[in-house]
């Protein structure tokens, strides 16, 4: 499956603290709010990706630090998501491999993803991403 980048777009406005960005984002792609609830530790949500959207629930274990995760997603034709996986794992050159690729939608996204994983783990919200309500 090919991902909007608006769809990626939206999602990383939502992730940097726009709770209403984040209800239309349950609304028009409940996939990536699931993305958005898993990555900052919600069980449902993981489950529910593993459920609808494999593909994702993979990226999110990737984001995690499962390298498997990461040579399943290339496997899959999803460069991309892996790079960003990788970049938020501390590797230079997956940051570097976006840039040369013209993906500047993704860089945005991983900081975007860091700065909700920093959140949650500054101030447990992990309840402010829900894929529900």
């Amino acid at each position: 499956m090919v991902y909007s980048i608006e769809k990626i777009r939206l999602l990383t406005l939502a992730l940097k603290g726009d709770k209403n960005l984040f209800k239309r984002v349950r609304e028009e792609a409940p996939e990536f709010a699931a993305v958005g609830s898993a990555l900052v530790g919600s069980p449902d949500a993981m489950n529910w990706l593993i459920k609808n959207e494999k593909t994702l629930a993979i990226f999110v274990d990737a984001v995690h630090g499962n390298k498997s995760a990461v040579n399943i997603l290339m496997q899959e034709k999803h460069p991309e998501l892996a790079a960003v996986a990788n970049m938020l794992n501390e590797d230079g050159k997956a940051e570097l491999w976006l840039e040369h690729h013209g993906l500047k939608d993704y860089l945005y996204f991983a900081a975007a993803i860091q700065i909700a994983m920093d959140m949650e783990e500054k101030h447990n919200l992990a309840g402010y991403f829900t894929l529900y309500g």
